[in-house]
């Protein structure tokens, strides 16, 4: 979006430049003493209104930059991240895109409004692109070092308890009171995350292979069982297709693989695959 101001700007500034200079040259063969006025004239506004270009930039970088301060002050630096890993990846043409991931401008503007009212002076778009930048930048940096540098570990090696305790050691990391019901008798809650007046229910799936439309259903299910407000399926592997449609008809939130290392490389520094 700022790209295409930029744009705007410029096919603004190169049709007065070509007039200028088409006026200068005809000054050069009919009046040498108008042409040299009216190119100081000229260098003076140019100068005067690069002076005030770079000024601008400047106090627009000065606040982007006091949004980063902010967001760490506020302590949003989750919020982001969860927003970044659950709407990040939409693929429409109309969407933002940044690197690997895209963004729904609806959405955008709907998280705006939420970080507005958890105190965070963000006005617009333009603001939130800067921040979404910066935390993908870091985002994608961490992930490259520590795929050369971590210890590498495998979601195949560990058993359906033991990816659970992963999970706890996970959103405990990222600041939730984590319950952990236990395998016997758990009617199908795996995990239940409390945080800011949530209760989530958490359905945890190690698996190798793809993840179908069981898991969502006893996600469902167990949702009313624990009385939990939102619902949550964590997997190691990716989901079908009719996973993904029946989890978006019934609002289960989906972690997937790719996400789920995400997170786990973000707020414990492993690195699993």
């Amino acid at each position: 979006m700022a790209r295409k101001k930029q744009n705007g700007l410029f096919e603004i500034i190169i049709p007065c430049i070509s007039i200028y200079a088409f006026y200068l040259l005809i000054l050069w063969f009919s009046n040498k003493q108008e042409f040299w006025k009216w190119l100081f004239i000229g260098l003076g506004i140019i100068i005067l209104i690069i002076f005030i270009y770079q000024t601008i930039l400047s106090i627009i970088r000065q606040k982007k930059k006091k949004l980063i301060i902010e967001i760490n002050r506020l302590d949003l630096n989750i919020d982001i991240n969860n927003f970044i890993n659950r709407a990040g990846k939409e693929k429409g043409k109309e969407s933002w895109r940044y690197m690997d991931y895209g963004f729904n401008t609806d959405k955008m503007n709907i998280f705006i409004k939420t970080l507005a009212e958890k105190g965070l002076k963000i006005k617009n778009i333009d603001d939130l692109e800067f921040v979404l930048k910066r935390f993908i930048d870091t985002k994608e940096e961490a992930i490259i070092k520590n795929g050369f540098e971590s210890t590498q570990y495998k979601f195949s090696s560990l058993s359906g308890t033991e990816f659970e305790n992963l999970l706890v050691r996970l959103y405990e990391s990222m600041g939730y009171l984590v319950e952990h019901p236990g395998s016997t008798g758990d009617q199908g809650g795996d995990l239940i995350l409390n945080k800011n007046g949530q209760r989530i229910l958490v359905q945890a799936k190690r698996y190798k292979g793809s993840i179908g439309n069981g898991a969502v259903q006893e996600a469902v299910a167990a949702k009313k069982y624990y009385d939990c407000n939102r619902t949550m399926l964590i997997g190691s592997a990716s989901f079908t297709r009719g996973a993904l449609d029946l989890a978006n008809y019934n609002e289960v939130e989906l972690v997937e693989i790719n996400e789920l290392r995400g997170l786990l490389l973000s707020h414990l520094g492993e690195n699993w695959n």
